[in-house]
């Protein structure tokens, strides 16, 4: 197909060409090689998670996920895999900073034919400590997990 679609927490769904998949799938997939992701594995299940700055993701891309590109704003991508194959989780999860401000976190779900992603964006203070705290649900499961990411 040239197009995949990308649904929100709402249920609605976008559809995507070709060109805009291909640039989003290359920088999702160095994203996740080794070093640049984190796994958290749990039973059949490999979590796969990271963050990286708004600003190298295309401007055609951002705009279709309404993320603004800016220095201070900070993507949170989250994949999940069962047993290799790529598999819808439901997300939850709060950033709090260095002002011990705690804001919600809200994912939108990027699905493809062969990956399943979930993206949520957020802004970050200069010389900032910021906690994410991730809750999965794995088959009716929570899981929980943080990282601490600094920003200079």
């Amino acid at each position: 197909a040239d197009h995949w679609s990308l649904t929100s927490g709402a249920g609605s769904a976008l559809m995507i060409n070709a060109g805009m998949r291909l640039g989003l799938n290359a920088l999702l997939m160095v994203l996740s090689m080794p070093g640049s992701a984190e796994v958290l594995r749990h039973g059949d299940f490999e979590i796969h998670y990271t963050t990286f700055p708004s600003t190298i993701i295309p401007p055609d891309v951002a705009s279709l996920h309404d993320i603004t590109r800016a220095p201070n704003r900070i993507v949170v991508n989250i994949s999940a895999l069962k047993q290799g194959e790529p598999a819808a989780i439901a997300l939850s999860g709060t950033v709090t900073n260095l002002l011990e401000q705690v804001l919600d976190l809200e994912f939108i779900e990027v699905n493809e034919q062969d990956a399943i992603y979930y993206l949520a964006h957020h802004l970050s203070l200069e010389h900032d400590l910021l906690r994410f705290a991730i809750t999965a649900v794995i088959e009716g499961e929570p899981v929980e997990f943080e990282m601490l990411r600094r920003y200079d």
